[in-house]
């Protein structure tokens, strides 16, 4: 079993003998990591000049309406 599994699985055998006060806080806790997490892939991503050029390219492109430089997602996913 995969340890990140073993590791919820724990997590929730923990969390059943606390009180409500606690369970909230740590839901609470719980959802600020999950924010900040996606907050550091934000920057990952903003961080890469090559990506975030690109991303700018494609929005003028889009927004230009060269959607002939764009691939349908279906058809790029059966390649």
């Amino acid at each position: 079993m995969p340890k990140t599994n073993i590791a919820r699985k724990q997590l929730l055998k923990e969390i059943e003998g606390l009180s409500e006060e606690r369970v909230k806080l740590i839901a609470d806790l719980v959802a600020f990591l999950k924010e900040r997490e996606e907050w550091e892939a934000t920057f990952e991503i903003l961080g890469n000049t090559e990506l975030t050029e690109a991303i700018q390219s494609s929005r003028l492109a889009w927004k230009e309406g060269r959607k002939e430089e764009f691939v349908p997602f279906l058809v790029k996913k059966e390649n």
